[in-house]
């Protein structure tokens, strides 16, 4: 492999456009970078809504938000930097062309067939199931940076705390109630855990522990929120809409996430909350930070992990059970009673 030898005050350039699990995940290789290289400029393209993601993190110099309505006047943009390095985690055909034409020195991605043309620095994936996060710090060898820490940085904005705050309060919610967040949604539907469990595990948060239970939505997801608090028997809440920022903040309060493979995971799993996450389609190895207090729920079926976007019978999501879910609950260090073991 090619050694990389950068100047201190390099100017650096890391690619991840989206999505917003994926910025975050690669906050523990900004890291790594940033303390390899103290006096760089180390700059981060990012396409909307992701980049809000970073906001705060002390080892960015520069978020520069990606158009790619204006995909020529940023290739020019990128070439007029001069960057010294430039690191695309993210080897998809727009990245691709930044990166080939960026006219920086050093190019470094992850091999990939048909699109190693753009990098004069390839780094040969590893074949071995891990951490995103950790695979992702492979592609700083080059520089000999050798790093294992795989926590996520993201910070609560302090504006955002106190508008989340105010929400709170409105809502009733008081400093000592147990506040459980479901984020019960995913962009892809194969992903996605039976409805009629999350208003029953809702239900019973609720009923047998006490808990405040608030519902979790983004953009065009609040009817499938709605129908599922529409099968509960116990009076819930629904966030409102938040921003990124804002979302980070009500998820830092929770004293526990129950949700599928989603964005909110991650930042649940960033901010050190317990979480309780239903698996089926992709890997917990790869996408669930190790940890005793990120408890993940799989369903003993042939067809897990089969890594599909949709699917026409549901096979490992619909034999998750309640009962499952429940006692992923008290393995994630939750120490409230939950009596009995039936879910009603």
């Amino acid at each position: 492999m090619i050694e990389i030898k950068l100047k201190p005050d390099a100017k650096i350039l890391i690619i991840q456009l989206r999505r917003i699990g994926d910025v975050l995940l690669t906050t523990p290789a900004l890291r790594a970078l940033r303390q390899k290289y103290p006096q760089a400029r180390i700059d981060f393209l990012v396409e909307k809504p992701g980049g809000e993601i970073l906001l705060g993190n002390p080892n960015l110099n520069r978020l520069l938000i990606y158009d790619k309505r204006a995909r020529i006047a940023w290739i020019k943009k990128i070439r007029a930097e001069k960057y010294d390095l430039i690191l695309d985690f993210m080897r998809n055909p727009r990245t691709t062309l930044i990166t080939l034409l960026s006219g920086a020195r050093h190019r470094v991605c992850f091999r990939k067939k048909w699109r190693d043309y753009a990098c004069n620095i390839k780094v040969e994936p590893d074949p071995v199931s891990k951490y995103v996060p950790a695979f992702k710090l492979d592609l700083l060898k080059p520089l000999g940076v050798v790093n294992g820490d795989v926590s996520l940085d993201i910070k609560v904005l302090k504006g955002s705390e106190q508008t989340i705050g105010s929400w709170l309060a409105k809502e009733g919610v008081r400093e000592n109630d147990r506040l459980v967040g479901i984020s019960p949604t995913s962009r892809r539907a194969a992903r996605v855990w039976r409805k009629e469990g999350y208003a029953a595990i809702a239900d019973m948060m609720i009923k047998k522990c006490g808990a405040k239970v608030i519902f979790l939505w983004g953009p065009g997801e609040e009817q499938k929120i709605d129908e599922i608090i529409g099968l509960m028997k116990e009076k819930t809440l629904k966030s409102p809409p938040t921003s990124i920022s804002e979302l980070v903040a009500l998820i830092s309060r929770l004293d526990l996430m129950i949700t599928n493979d989603n964005g909110p995971m991650h930042m649940a799993q960033g901010l050190k909350i317990p979480n309780v996450v239903i698996f089926g389609p992709t890997q917990s190895v790869n996408w669930s930070e190790p940890g005793p207090q990120n408890i993940t729920v799989k369903a003993d079926v042939p067809c897990l992990e089969c890594d599909q976007r949709e699917c026409g019978t549901m096979t490992c999501m619909e034999q998750v059970t309640e009962a499952m879910v429940e006692d992923a609950i008290k393995k994630a260090g939750v120490k409230w009673d939950i009596p009995g073991s039936n879910v009603s």
